[in-house]
């Protein structure tokens, strides 16, 4: 079953494709900041603005795959066949969400990866010092953060059984929604966005809204809710 989903992985353009375009925003972003050359105390603008729309592009593409992987069957009616080659429907979820996981690390790494490389050449471009260490660092928070906002996405098309659905509620929830949940007095501070928040800010060294441990809970939490939910509706539902 793993190997029909590497396959698919391969053989199917949408992760390509989202790679492709990650990268040629942030190639653009680069592109932008060399065009207008900032100079003396914006100097930095070099790295910082690649840096910058790699965080916030790397999360919408990890969503998008991260629904994907299991929406793809729902959008192409596919499932019965699926069901086929594994019929354990529980054993079935675990391989898309083992999936999902392993194409969501070697998109988060690619990116970040190649991000740093134009960071460094764009820092190289400004005659700017290139504090590696530092943005490594971020890069690593930046994909984490990306990488749990993708499983997320993952559980969701599940629950909704459905790619569109899921993509959009997660993209809905990460770039609106969340921001006014954490608003909410008390609980606010344990919403997904602020738990992966404070996981990116304990890689970082920066200050966070919660302890690592109890970051790490909360998202735990999120995610075995939705997955869960989503798992136990595609088990008990008929297949289409």
């Amino acid at each position: 079953m793993f190997a029909a989903e590497l396959l698919k992985i391969r053989s199917m353009p949408a992760p390509r494709l989202t790679l492709i375009i990650t990268l040629g925003l942030i190639v653009v972003g680069a592109v932008i900041v060399a065009v207008i050359a900032p100079e003396g105390g914006s100097a930095t603008a070099y790295y910082e603005v690649p840096d910058l729309i790699a965080q916030v592009i790397v999360a919408i593409g990890a969503i998008v795959l991260g629904a994907w992987i299991f929406g793809l069957e729902f959008a192409s009616k596919t499932l019965r066949l699926a069901a086929t080659v594994q019929p354990s429907r529980a054993r079935l979820v675990l391989v898309k969400l083992g999936s999902a996981v392993g194409l969501l690390l070697a998109y988060v790494v690619a990116v970040m990866a190649i991000t740093l490389l134009i960071e460094a050449i764009m820092a190289s471009v400004g005659s700017v010092a290139f504090p590696f260490a530092q943005q490594l660092d971020t890069a690593v928070s930046a994909g984490v953060e990306a990488l749990l906002w993708g499983v997320f996405a993952f559980g969701l098309a599940l629950l909704f059984r459905s790619y569109t659905a899921g993509l959009v509620a997660a993209l809905v929830l990460a770039l609106g929604v969340d921001a006014g949940l954490q608003q909410i007095p008390t609980v606010g501070k344990y919403s997904l966005g602020s738990a992966t928040t404070s996981v990116g800010d304990a890689i970082t060294g920066d200050a966070a809204t919660l302890a690592l441990g109890v970051a790490l809970l909360a998202v735990a939490g999120w995610l075995i809710v939705v997955i869960g939910a989503g798992a136990a509706r595609f088990i008990s539902r008929d297949l289409k």
